[in-house]
């Protein structure tokens, strides 16, 4: 029973099927969104010859083809033209610790070996597809979703106090820590392993710290979204006009025999609206392309599914809801996004700043930076200038102060790095805070919300390893937004799309919550969590100009996911966790 309601609450990650499988105490459950063979031969949980190792699996192995060869010409039999049944045959021929450096994509998987009676729970490289467990008991529960964990009616459906003040500081909740009590994360690039010894967690996905050279990033890039276009059901790529998605495209484009479906939104805000741009790369490399407009009563008729599809509180993840529900009614199963590009290549703004901030911030005498924090309050970092504190600086949400005023007694941790140079730490926290905990997270959601699997090629391994062993100086080129993946195209991408100001994929929030500010409030302070003086103080911030609208909206959105949180555990209906389908 308690499967069967978890199978149900992930119904929209995986509506073309559903299987499962028991064996002396364990059950393996999988909703199934095929995508390549789409006969039953691809169905899961899915076994070895002899029945005796079983897999379920989230995501797709992009190496599959070159990995089946290989596991053949080791005598192993195929039933399926699946990636999944490659893990299955990977892990008889080379065990987990070395099957795992092998695997190529985005993954979340469970495999269940009978015969050694160990259970394995896996995750990719960055964290792409999410992985949760909880324990219960003598029992571990797991599941894609925190809330499908909820539903399973094993574990204590409990909002986790402690992780409110970390989400009020970074926008989203830091992993492993999720914002239910008990339940927590798989790390990225790691693997849990349960025995009768007991158990223990691995790391496999360490850089392999191999040098490259700017010629080789060029050919790692196309292999990269050739790799990723793999697919039986119909694909396109979300394209915004700016640098990153015009660059999936310009690449795609040459190794598709048709015209190359895209998608892009347009929205009411002349100062936002970027279709004009994608317009010119869908012409330009003859696209079969779609637009979406996006209206504030757009946003106003989606809040309620919005909030629904929500596994965890975030600041961010309206556009990635709103793109993937126009991707499913254009028909589409799977989408490239460009996400990962800034990251890779250094693309914001930032990047360069800490590293001026760092070098001018020895000569700013201290009383001056606390006179300065009255008005602008995460400057407060500044008077303790840890390489995490200079990022938050430019990444945070709210500063401490600010934190205690809306929560008095709450305070957020520390960061941890593992460097002291700052520009190293920003990178390293940009990948594993916002990109990991913020970004990954809510384009696999939102996306999956409406049966959409997104893919990422520039966080294919072999080229974010090739990029990071470049010098800085090859990526962060004066007067040039990220040159190193510029010169990677060719031909050139349109000077129109790249000679501008960088800009992100942002929708017209401000005016949208202006238009809207009171029934936010209202909800805001109808949580109980809040202070009042407080969230009436950032209100009054926010309509006046000095506060950014990801501010109030953050309250909006934990105050709204609380509220579903709680309202399941009073009508004990974990079902209706579900979010529906476009």
């Amino acid at each position: 029973m308690a499967l069967a309601r978890m199978l149900e609450a992930e119904r929209h990650r995986g509506p073309d099927g559903e299987g499962k499988h028991e064996d002396r105490g364990i059950l393996l459950g999988h909703r199934r969104l095929a995508i390549i063979d789409l006969s039953s031969s691809g169905s899961q949980p899915m076994c070895n010859e002899t029945e005796d190792v079983w897999l379920t699996l989230n995501g797709e192995i992009y190496n599959f083809v070159e990995l089946r060869s290989e596991l053949k010409a080791l005598g192993h039999r195929f039933r399926s033209q699946t990636d999944a049944e490659v893990v299955l045959h990977g892990y008889e021929a080379w065990g987990m610790e070395r099957l795992l450096p092998r695997l190529r994509g985005m993954f979340a998987f469970a495999l269940w070996d009978s015969r050694e009676r160990k259970l394995f729970l896996a995750r990719d490289r960055f964290g792409i597809k999410p992985l949760y467990c909880a324990r219960s008991r003598d029992l571990l529960v797991f599941a894609s979703e925190i809330l499908a964990i909820a539903a399973s009616g094993l574990v204590e459906v409990e909002p986790s106090e402690s992780s409110l003040a970390a989400f009020l500081a970074l926008g989203s909740v830091p992993a492993p820590e999720t914002a239910l009590e008990g339940v927590v994360s798989i790390p990225a690039a790691h693997y849990l392993e349960i025995s009768r010894e007991g158990e223990m967690t691995r790391c496999y996905g360490e850089p392999s710290g191999g040098a490259s050279s700017e010629e080789a990033i060029p050919s790692l890039l196309r292999d990269a979204v050739r790799s990723h276009l793999v697919s039986d059901v119909p694909l396109g790529v979300f394209l915004s006009g700016g640098i990153d998605s015009a660059s999936l495209v310009a690449i795609a484009s040459r190794f598709v025999e048709k015209p190359l479906k895209t998608l892009s939104i347009v929205l009411d805000d002349p100062a936002l609206d970027e279709s004009s741009y994608a317009r010119i790369a869908a012409e330009t490399y003859r696209t079969d392309h779609r637009e979406v407009e996006v209206r504030a009563q757009d946003f106003q008729d989606a809040l309620p599914d919005f909030f629904r599809a929500m596994d965890q509180p975030t600041v961010d993840g309206v556009n990635s809801y709103l793109i993937s529900r126009a991707a499913r009614k254009a028909g589409l199963s799977v989408v490239l996004t460009g996400l990962g590009g800034d990251e890779v290549f250094l693309g914001y703004p930032h990047f360069r700043r800490i590293r001026s901030l760092s070098r001018w911030l020895p000569w700013i005498p201290r009383p001056l930076l606390g006179r300065w924090s009255r008005y602008r309050p995460k400057i407060e970092y500044l008077r303790n200038p840890t390489p995490s504190n200079l990022y938050l600086v430019f990444r945070g949400l709210f500063a401490p102060r600010e934190i205690e005023e809306l929560l008095p007694g709450a305070s957020p941790r520390a960061l941890a790095v593992g460097t002291d140079d700052p520009l190293d730490a920003a990178i390293e926290l940009e990948f594993s805070h916002y990109l990991g905990n913020q970004l990954l997270r809510d384009t696999d959601v939102m996306s999956m919300a409406h049966s959409i699997e997104a893919r990422v090629p520039f966080l294919d391994h072999p080229l974010v390893e090739g990029v990071r062993s470049l010098p800085y100086e090859t990526k962060l080129r004066r007067g040039v937004n990220k040159p190193l993946l510029l010169s990677a195209i060719e031909p050139p991408l349109p000077r129109e799309i790249w000679d501008r100001p960088k800009r992100g994929f942002t929708l017209p929030f401000h005016r949208w919550m202006k238009e809207h500010r009171q029934d936010f409030t209202e909800r805001t302070l109808g949580s109980g969590l809040f202070q009042q003086d407080a969230v009436h103080k950032l209100w009054q911030s926010f309509t006046e100009g000095r506060a950014h609208w990801s501010r109030p909206w953050a309250l909006v959105a934990y105050s709204a996911w609380r509220e579903r949180v709680l309202g399941l555990r009073a009508k004990k209906e974990p079902i209706e966790l579900t979010a529906a389908p476009a």
